[in-house]
């Protein structure tokens, strides 16, 4: 029930945020839809049990830290690709790196993808779930095994103690 009323609330900050509005009839009218579309669709959303209070907390305080190291590595993949952009050259090694989904869940590999996608020069294309492998495509991909450890490095250090 706590995870309900918490994932609803959750819903209406970010309509309200949306909206910026914080009109009471607004505000009533989104946590009783909020509530409403997680009780009918609770089966599909809620997945299995949910996290521990303090295993919410633990994730929470880490997240700033994940919020900054993706920050850092937006800014070090726009460098790269500005430098690309910028010297008339197109880059020579340029390629797909296949890694290894180790430890990480399926969906952390999603987020995973996603967040190292979220920097220019990287785009996640395929994950192999059979396999157990996904793969990105990298402006340089000379040393893979040098990108292979960049990306489990950022996986272990800052999105595992978030979201694994």
């Amino acid at each position: 029930m706590t995870r309900l009323l918490a994932t609803a609330a959750a819903l209406t900050a970010v309509y309200a945020l949306a909206l910026s509005s914080v009109d009471p009839w607004d505000l009533g009218l989104r946590a009783l839809l909020s509530l409403a579309v997680l009780i009918a669709f609770r089966d599909f959303i809620f997945v299995g049990e949910g996290p521990s209070p303090l295993s919410a907390l633990r994730r929470a305080a880490r997240f700033p830290a994940l919020m900054l190291a993706t920050f850092v590595a937006i800014v070090q993949g726009t460098v790269q690709v500005a430098r690309v952009v910028l010297t008339w050259s197109p880059p020579r090694d340029a390629g797909f790196v296949e890694i290894s989904q180790g430890t990480r869940t399926n969906t952390g590999v999603a987020v995973n993808g996603l967040l190292l996608t979220l920097s220019p020069g990287s785009v996640l294309t395929d994950i192999d779930a059979e396999g157990q492998t996904w793969s990105m495509h990298v402006l340089d991909a000379a040393d893979e095994e040098w990108v292979r450890a960049n990306i489990d490095q950022f996986y272990d250090q800052y999105q595992r103690p978030v979201w694994p």
